[in-house]
């Protein structure tokens, strides 16, 4: 099972919470997942769609213990995807699919009929925090998606209607002050988070804890990996730095040689050169410590410059 299917299914056995969340969170399966069926004389019914069974039954056992009403399940194939389930709920008008609309904000007040349906989320739901995480989970659970922390941090939502990528984003910016992007892409709206630590306070929010403890597990690791491979670059850099200068110092120390004038050197420029000559992989302060007596760093560079002057002025 993919990451993000391990975080729906642990979303979708948890708890429902305080029955005013229960229109909250079923607003959010409709609204990603669902479809109005029209009947005869303007009645309307409800269909919920998904591919994920433990979202269903968390779908049909929220209808049947908050609304007392009991959907009927059926499992199709999926259209476009062979060996791909779906699980489909359905309401009928008779059966109270007018009522669950209501409910939850698509047609308001006493209204019926198609044209009284309305777009995006119904105020009501962002008033407390308890019914905003409700209908949060709900969207996710719909028409969420969470790539695998290994690969990448991603986690969008995608819609049909721009009105609900929108409100989407309010309720996202409604918890704490999120980064939340949108786009389009092939006629869909898209609302997505790709900053880890947003994308924790996320999980927080829909209850996934386990995969919140997971998914930081693998952010820990990844993190501890790229420290370590920046250290060794820098390590290897420095090396490089270090090998490209020494062999410049021991290019002019050879020209000198070649000429016969090492013995022109000064003495303590001569035991430096011979250094050099005996350690070509020595940093400039070990080099130093090589030395009698010892020298710091940028005495035995000062010294390189003379030998690299001298050298020059032999040309």
């Amino acid at each position: 099972m993919s990451f993000s299917t391990d975080v729906k299914n642990e979303i979708a056995r948890s708890p429902f919470g305080k029955s005013c969340c229960a229109a909250s969170e079923l607003c959010g399966f409709v609204r990603t997942c669902g479809s109005i069926v029209i009947e005869g004389k303007g009645n309307l019914g409800v269909k919920i769609a998904t591919e994920n069974p433990v979202v269903a039954r968390r779908i049909k056992t929220l209808l049947l213990e908050r609304f007392g009403i009991s959907a009927r399940l059926m499992v199709g194939e999926h259209e476009f995807l062979r060996n791909r389930r779906v699980y489909e709920l359905s309401v009928s008008a008779a059966k109270g699919g007018g009522k669950i609309l209501r409910q939850i904000g698509v047609i308001p007040g006493d209204k019926q009929g198609i044209d009284s349906i309305s777009g995006g989320l119904d105020a009501r739901f962002f008033k407390k925090k308890c019914c905003r995480k409700a209908l949060l989970r709900g969207i996710f659970l719909g028409a969420g998606t969470l790539s695998d922390p290994q690969d990448t941090y991603h986690l969008e939502v995608i819609f049909a209607e721009e009105q609900m990528m929108i409100a989407t984003k309010r309720l996202l910016g409604s918890f704490t002050d999120m980064h939340v992007k949108t786009r389009q892409r092939r006629g869909n709206h898209i609302v997505y988070v790709k900053e880890s630590e947003q994308i924790k306070d996320i999980l927080t929010l829909m209850g996934a804890h386990s995969q919140l403890l997971k998914f930081e597990g693998i952010r820990i690791m990844k993190e501890i990996r790229n420290q370590t491979n920046r250290a060794n670059n820098c390590d290897h850099a420095n090396m490089d730095r270090t090998l490209s200068a020494s062999e410049r110092e021991l290019s002019f120390i050879r020209q000198i040689q070649r000429m016969d004038r090492l013995d022109d050197l000064a003495p303590a420029l001569l035991d430096t050169a011979l250094a050099r000559i005996d350690h070509p992989d020595a940093t400039l302060s070990e080099l130093g410590a090589l030395l009698h007596p010892p020298i710091g760093k940028s005495a035995v560079a000062a010294r390189m410059k003379r030998i690299e002057t001298f050298a020059e002025e032999l040309e």
